[in-house]
């Protein structure tokens, strides 16, 4: 894996982790329960090379920013709404400055306002320049904010899209095409089977098992991303 042209080596991964790339994590109880906010957002942009004086004036503009009352910064975890909790996490990652923000899975169990609220600001962090990763189940999630989905199956990229080609039909791999019809709001079709245990993967196709396009060439090896009607598909039968 590469980060910027360079391999992300153990050592550069620890000089970039928290600086370059920064992570919003899954869970609001990544926070401190035994400090307040502010000291926790201060003390990330000061890990990365921010004076005192420069880490608070930070936090300030950023909880003004998220429109996190002044007097946030003197709460702990536990005084917050859900909602205020996520734009905290959010602070994190922005008071460093990093290049490369990864946001995983920050919108599970939230009210629907509150995961518009949240993906509004992963957004506006890839306006201003900002890398953004966004590891999300929630299609509908990824398709308000993002420009490029990436679908995995059994630890495996099988399609990378635009966005706009979920709403247009241009899908490619049949498990995007099943993910798709899944969603309520479309056929409410579930996906018949399982995926794969990790320890006993087939040496083929990691969806033939399910997949309603299968052949015998399928199964004789894994198939390798192909550049179909602009976009990245895993599979043989994908159509130009």
């Amino acid at each position: 894996m590469q980060f910027q042209g360079e391999p992300l080596t153990p050592d550069r991964c620890r000089a970039l982790r928290g600086r370059a790339i920064a992570l919003i994590p899954q869970s609001v109880g990544y926070l401190d329960p035994l400090m307040t906010v502010g000291q926790q957002v201060q003390r990330v942009g000061q890990l990365n090379g921010l004076s005192t004086r420069d880490a608070r004036a930070a936090v300030d503009r950023t909880f003004a920013r998220y429109e996190l009352p002044v007097i946030t910064r003197q709460r702990y975890p536990f005084q917050l709404s859900g909602g205020m909790a996520r734009r905290v996490l959010v602070s994190t990652a922005v008071v460093t400055q990093a290049d490369l923000v990864i946001a995983d899975e920050p919108t599970p169990g939230l009210h629907p306002d509150v995961v518009t609220e949240t993906l509004n600001h992963l957004r506006e962090l890839a306006q201003g320049g900002r890398g953004v990763i966004l590891i999300t189940h929630d299609i509908d999630a990824a398709l308000q904010v993002a420009d490029h989905v990436a679908v995995f199956y059994a630890g495996t990229t099988v399609e990378i899209a635009a966005a706009t080609d979920f709403a247009t039909g241009n899908l490619r791999h049949p498990y995007t095409q099943a993910l798709w019809r899944s969603l309520p709001q479309n056929e409410f079709v579930p996906v018949s089977g399982n995926q794969p245990s990790p320890d006993s993967l087939p040496s083929g196709c990691l969806f033939s098992d399910r997949c309603p396009w299968v052949t015998a060439e399928c199964q004789v090896a894994r198939p390798e991303l192909r550049w179909v009607r602009q976009g990245w598909v895993r599979c043989i039968h994908a159509e130009g």
